[in-house]
């Protein structure tokens, strides 16, 4: 069968089932909203990529780059410091220009901390397994994988665009964080970095800098922090995340993950 088609299948069975978990999780789980859309969304690309896997690749669902290699763990680690090392660079300027101003009187962190790992880990698995996993890959086999970084990379942006307070920068820095994710998939034909990596941006620059997570607060901050400035710096009530600094450390990342010969898959 030719990947278009394939790829149609995938989506049809993943809005599908979608629909239905989202219907039956809203009805018998009480969580937040966006926390049952997100397992909704895990749940059901899960789903749709087992399927189409099991019936129409004859492989194995963890062959879409979830297989534990010699090079799993050192690639978990690589995006958990990296994330954390990308998230601060944007975060210092700002908070030392007085453009982010912190009150660092730590709110409770127990058990929040513990409900922000655990939404930003579903966060990261649903989002890459969704955006670097079997559609992009077929993409890539249909075509060449930097098309198909292109082509996901904008459908990435795109999912955001009606996020709060999103400008121009915004949306193009959340474009390069698609193409960045997707390198990190690209050069290791494995989704461990991609999803550390998401994980970590999100995590730390949600909970741990306590800062707007592409426009909205997803969870209980560690520390009360108010942007005082909206600027190309500070990004304003969209959050780092509109930020030239952003912009910067994206690029330079990505191509920072495509020259580290470490990171070749093993």
């Amino acid at each position: 069968m030719k990947p278009f088609l394939k790829i149609l299948i995938f989506f049809l069975v993943l809005i599908a089932s979608f629909l239905f978990l989202s219907v039956a999780l809203y009805a018998f789980v009480k969580l937040p909203v966006f926390l049952l859309g997100e397992i909704s969304l895990l749940l059901s690309t899960l789903l749709s990529t087992f399927i189409m896997m099991r019936f129409f690749e004859r492989r194995k669902l963890t062959d879409i780059g979830l297989n534990f290699t010699p090079g799993t763990k050192s690639q978990v680690y690589y995006g958990l410091i990296l994330g954390f090392v990308m998230i601060t660079v944007v975060i210092l300027p700002n908070s030392l220009l007085g453009y982010y101003k912190y009150d660092f009187s730590p709110r409770d962190i127990f058990p929040q901390i513990f409900e922000a790992f655990l939404l930003f880990t579903i966060v990261a698995f649903g989002e890459e397994i969704l955006f670097r996993g079997y559609p992009f890959q077929r993409v890539i086999d249909w075509t060449n994988p930097w098309v198909a970084t292109l082509i996901f990379s904008s459908i990435f942006a795109l999912a955001h665009i009606q996020n709060p307070n999103i400008n121009s920068i915004a949306l193009l820095n959340i474009f390069l964080a698609g193409v960045w994710l997707s390198s990190a998939f690209v050069k290791t034909r494995s989704l461990w970095l991609p999803i550390s990596l998401h994980f970590s941006w999100n995590f730390f620059q949600g909970y741990f800098f306590s800062l707007p997570v592409s426009g909205t607060n997803l969870v209980e901050p560690l520390f009360d922090v108010e942007i005082k400035e909206e600027n190309l710096l500070s990004g304003g009530d969209f959050g780092p995340e509109a930020s030239i600094l952003t912009t910067f450390v994206l690029i330079v990342s990505t191509i920072f993950i495509l020259k580290n010969e470490r990171l070749e898959n093993k």
